[in-house]
């Protein structure tokens, strides 16, 4: 049997900023009807198409009206519906992967977790800014700092690794300002020790929480985590996937909900790590 092709253009993927009802699929219309009913504009709506039109995959909607986002994810089994109110998101990860971007939301249903989430084409990602805001406890129209202020800190990070000086701007989207980090390089095992590029991690403390980054050759992946849901911070063995040791000394963010955030630490690097924990909670 031939494999179809798809020969939609690029962009056919890409996520669409709704602006009249009719171009969105009638499967996800029923669950924004009562919010439409409260005066919920075509604009505040993204519809994110399959990536492949003759394969297996999901498709999302992303809804927000007020300080509400509602996520909408379609499969096969049906369109799944799940609404996000102020104060329910105890954790969001945030993953690049060249051009695709993920999106998990750990939420909390009275002490219950629930996950949602959704993934969609970085090169439209400005339509998805307000759900990305709102999730994260901000305004929708918030718009956050693009540079690192003046501080020696930073200074000293971009001296040791420029890329992660970029990437820790990702923090801001937690807080106008890094209270205080920690920036530790990491280390390859198995095949991966003959790449160049070595994994980087990144902690900073912000106004609304925590945030950690972890970049490596394929990806970069940020956990913002709400004060609310922080426990405790300490330096202890914590257990990996992949390649490398099972169990690692690691400086451990433990939560009320959720497994714990841990980042791997090299020998020379725990006291650093101590230090920093104490300073952290």
């Amino acid at each position: 049997m031939a494999i179809r092709e798809d020969r939609r253009p690029t962009l056919a993927s890409w996520p669409k900023r709704i602006y009249d009802w009719e171009e969105l699929p009638e499967r996800f219309r029923p669950a924004l009807e009562v919010w439409r009913t409260r005066g919920l504009p075509p604009g505040n709506v993204t519809y994110i198409p399959r990536v492949h039109q003759y394969k297996k995959g999901m498709e999302y909607v992303t809804a927000w009206l007020g300080e509400e986002v509602l996520l909408l994810a379609g499969g096969e089994q049906g369109v799944e519906s799940t609404l996000v109110r102020p104060g329910d998101v105890a954790r969001m990860t945030y993953t690049i992967q060249l051009l695709k971007c993920s999106v998990e939301v750990l939420l909390d249903r009275g002490g219950e977790s629930v996950t949602a989430g959704f993934s969609y084409n970085r090169t439209k990602e400005d339509q998805l800014f307000p759900v990305l805001n709102l999730l994260l406890g901000s305004a929708p129209d918030h718009r956050p700092r693009t540079s690192h202020p003046a501080a020696p800190a930073l200074e000293q990070l971009r001296a040791d690794s420029y890329a992660m000086y970029n990437n820790s701007k990702l923090c801001y989207r937690f807080g106008e300002n890094i209270r205080d980090s920690l920036w530790v390089p990491g280390r390859n095992y198995g095949l991966q020790t003959f790449r160049k590029q070595k994994p980087e991690y990144f902690v900073g403390k912000m106004d609304r929480g925590v945030v950690a980054i972890h970049t490596d050759f394929y990806a970069r992946r940020t956990v913002y985590l709400t004060w609310d849901r922080l426990k405790a911070a300490s330096v202890k063995e914590a257990d990996f996937r992949g390649p490398g040791p099972r169990r690692r000394p690691a400086m451990v963010l433990e939560t009320n909900l959720g497994t714990p955030v841990a980042v791997p630490l090299l020998p020379g690097q725990m006291e650093t790590a101590k230090t920093f924990s104490a300073r952290l909670l």
